[in-house]
């Protein structure tokens, strides 16, 4: 039988080492989400070419490439993030700063990492939980407002995206 002294040092030590390797959990899968997030707003493949289209192009955030048609594969490219004005939708300069700041969130937060060393650790915890909350909810605006751009005429001119209108069931 152990020792209510002995009992609370196993506890302890068993507890140190189970939030370390949550932390170092934690730590990997916050890298990941800073990769994917770098990917989603430099790619500028969100919409875009497949068979089916009568023309090629891709539709990002801010960066969109239209061809010239079926045979002739080259793409011409505009839109950049520096220069909004050429952001062909609303809803994509919005989406578009939503990811901005959820890509400076979650790197912030990786360099909060750096605190370890310096604060209490559950005071790191917490910026980095707060800061990865704020990120996520930057995420969820994206998703919600992006598709809203997906009917601009720029999109649908070009023939990048078919809309497929889906007929109204009449109630009985």
């Amino acid at each position: 039988m152990l020792t209510s002294q002995e009992a609370s040092k196993l506890y302890h030590d068993n507890y140190m080492r189970n939030s370390r390797a949550i932390g170092v959990l934690w730590a990997i899968f916050t890298i990941c989400f800073a990769i994917i997030n770098v990917v989603v707003f430099i790619q500028p493949y969100w919409i875009g070419d497949s068979v089916n289209t009568p023309k090629p192009g891709y539709f990002g955030l801010f960066h969109y490439c239209v061809g010239n048609g079926v045979a002739n594969r080259e793409l011409t490219c505009r839109g950049s993030f520096t220069d909004f004005s050429t952001i062909p939708s609303g809803a994509f300069k919005a989406a578009s700063f939503f990811v901005l700041l959820s890509m400076v969130l979650i790197l912030g937060c990786i360099t909060c990492f750096a605190l370890f060393f310096f604060c209490n650790t559950a005071t790191v915890y917490k910026i980095c939980a707060w800061m990865q909350l704020f990120a996520g909810e930057m995420e969820a605006c994206k998703s919600y407002i992006f598709p809203a751009g997906a009917e601009l005429s720029t999109i649908l001119h070009y023939g990048i995206l078919k809309v497929v209108v889906q007929p109204q069931l009449k109630d009985p």
